[in-house]
């Protein structure tokens, strides 16, 4: 989250911080103020979804024509590569969550079953949706990473299906795996997490030639295929983490080589260790 472009410059100008909370995987969410300020930004790192939590009615675009101001509850999608202007002439609070473009686009793939590549979500200023806004503000007081990560899948899947937003372009894209294809090598991991499931067995289970199957699920998911792997461990491991399983055996259990390896891999993904998540996360 640290390194999203928007809250650098925010760091850099009149806002102040007011909390912030890493969510994993590039995930981050955080709580500004500000009061009579001008801020550019050149979104290069994330998409950025915007709350205005309180006041915001005398802020403004700066850099093009958008009928009125700002609102408590207004909500701002800032697509990455968008660069904004924002001229501030009052006291507002608002919410910003940063999404990664590679988590959205693995989303699509694998709850949508669309390509990765129909992914374009639209530059929204100002808009009024109460679903998203309730999501939100769920989201800025849940202490179950659970919980927080289904609200996360939850926003993702308005973003890319919901009228207004619709981030996702329409027509199939050629040039990826097959759904049942997903499906399949999708249903081989869940089964046996253990399991060492190199390149070359699942380019055999999909039928393909490593070579191609590499590009072809590249291009269905926006992961290597030993990142999706890794992922779908990650699920099992939260599961088994919040089920009071011993460490150890989770580890054994997902394909992690030790209990050390689950570790950097479960903080890498989750922004927390183990022992963390399990601490956070409602006895079953």
């Amino acid at each position: 989250m640290l390194q999203a472009s928007v809250f650098q410059r925010l760091g850099r100008s009149n806002a102040r911080l007011i909390a912030a909370r890493d969510l994993g995987e590039g995930f981050g969410l955080a709580h500004w103020s500000n009061l009579r300020d001008r801020v550019e930004y050149e979104n290069d790192r994330c998409h950025v979804l915007s709350l205005y939590t309180e006041g915001g009615t005398a802020s403004r675009r700066a850099d093009r024509p958008v009928s009125g101001t700002g609102f408590p509850g207004a909500l701002t999608l800032m697509p990455q590569g968008a660069r904004s202007d924002w001229q501030i002439e009052g006291a507002f609070a608002f919410q910003h969550l940063y999404i990664p473009d590679a988590a959205l686009r693995a989303f699509a793939a694998e709850v949508l079953e669309a390509s990765p590549g129909r992914v374009a979500l639209p530059e929204v200023t100002y808009a009024e949706d109460a679903t998203l806004r309730r999501l939100l503000c769920a989201l800025a007081v849940e202490a179950d990473p659970t919980v927080a990560r289904a609200g996360l899948n939850a926003v993702m899947h308005h973003l890319l299906t919901a009228p207004g937003w619709l981030g996702l372009r329409q027509g199939p894209l050629a040039g990826g795996l097959a759904p049942r294809v997903l499906r399949r090598l999708r249903a081989a991991v869940e089964e046996e997490p253990e399991a060492p499931h190199r390149l070359a067995d699942l380019a055999a289970l999909a039928g393909l030639s490593e070579f191609h199957f590499h590009r072809a699920f590249r291009a269905s998911t926006g992961l290597t295929p030993q990142a999706w792997v890794e992922r779908m461990r990650i699920r099992r491991a939260e599961a088994l983490i919040a089920a009071r399983l011993p460490l150890a055996e989770v580890a054994a259990a997902c394909g992690f080589a030790h209990h050390s390896h689950l570790t950097r891999a479960f903080r890498k993904a989750r922004g927390m260790t183990p022992s963390e998540w399990r601490a956070r996360t409602a006895a079953p």
